[in-house]
């Protein structure tokens, strides 16, 4: 018989606090033994069935991220979590270590042995809070993506062709809806980045809405990255009119301005490398790390963060992001970094 998949009220999105609180307490078990006390204090927050099921959502992803390409056709099949939580000791459902494979906890150039319990409890916060991000862009995507009519998968790029000759570059993780009809071609960036090369129709205006605000075409070629907070336009053809916060300006040919439901910014130089990304590569001129890894990590699955002063260091380069993680690797080597990571699916670096 087949199984009906879960709708979105059936598993809803975990609030983030409660990701990061689940995620910490993974880490903390992880890490090394936990006292009587700490015990006790795990088997009371789980005792709340929200805090269960965030727990038991968390375990899955952690076991996804720590786990190692299958080499057989063949595979175990998967224990649901809640049944490996149930077989732990009488005296707390969180099991120590020594009950549980050990998990990969490696930094580059140091020994893969497992760390000391101080150290894992001073990274916890880091590594929950990051894990928590994982965790929140797995489950709640799902909204995006039933919405479109072209989508991307992390780490890929794809050119589409429009029913009026258009044509749109698609980056990684990104996605369209388009709303075409005999007076007007509409196409929603629903998330990522997109480069427009639109075919003229004086009939029929080309606007993209993205962040609440829009663009529509007078000439021919732009990009749009939507950033959560607001959209970017880079025109590197012709003219866009860009239209925010009840006012509109346009845009230049090697110009950039942000904009959205309520904002809309000067018109600026575009810069070196502004539309880079549909070459594959990303081109950074003394940007803060963090923003620099948050850009490559959108290239990979899994998790890449900076944490502490390393974030805030400036850094100039080319980065290849069809390589997101010789691309790190290259980031920690070059900057003398160290990194935390668990397998290559979450790595932070830090000084």
């Amino acid at each position: 018989m087949n199984e009906t998949p879960a709708t979105p009220t059936e598993n809803p999105a975990i609030p983030r606090s409660l990701a990061e609180t689940a995620a910490d307490w993974i880490v903390r078990r992880d890490g090394g033994d936990l006292s009587p006390e700490e015990i006790r204090a795990f088997d009371a927050w789980r005792a709340e069935p929200a805090h269960r099921r965030a727990f038991e959502r968390m375990e899955v992803l952690w076991g996804i991220l720590d786990g190692e390409p299958a080499m057989s056709t063949e595979r175990e099949a998967p224990r649901p979590a809640a049944e490996s939580l149930e077989r732990a000791p009488p005296q707390s459902a969180l099991p120590s270590p020594r009950q549980r494979p050990h998990k990969r906890w490696a930094a580059r150039g140091r020994s893969t042995a497992p760390r000391p319990r101080k150290h894992a409890i001073r990274t916890s916060a880091a590594l929950a809070a990051s894990l928590a991000l994982v965790v929140l862009g797995t489950v709640q995507d799902w909204a995006t993506w039933l919405q479109a009519d072209y989508a991307t998968a992390i780490g890929e790029r794809k050119t589409v062709a429009l029913e009026d000759g258009s044509t749109v570059e698609l980056d990684s993780g990104s996605a369209i809806a388009l709303d075409f009809s005999p007076a007007r071609r509409g196409v929603r960036l629903l998330a990522g980045a997109a480069e427009f090369r639109v075919a003229p129709d004086r009939a029929r205006p080309f606007t993209v809405a993205a962040a609440g605000g829009s663009a529509t075409a007078l000439g021919t070629v732009f990009a749009i990255r939507d950033s959560g907070k607001h959209a970017e336009i880079v025109v590197t053809e012709h003219r866009v009119r860009v239209a925010g916060q009840g006012r509109s300006h346009v845009v230049g040919e090697g110009q950039r301005a942000d904009f959205a439901a309520d904002r809309l910014g000067p018109v600026e130089p575009a810069g070196s490398g502004a539309t880079a990304w549909t070459r594959g590569r990303l081109v950074v001129v003394d940007r803060p790390l963090g923003e620099v890894v948050s850009e490559i990590a959108r290239y990979r699955h899994g998790y890449i963060g900076v944490t502490g002063p390393a974030a805030t260091m400036r850094v100039s380069g080319v980065y290849d992001l069809d390589h997101p993680l010789a691309a790190i690797d290259s980031i920690e080597r070059s900057l003398g970094l160290a990194s935390f990571r668990l397998s290559s699916r979450l790595i932070v670096l830090h000084r």
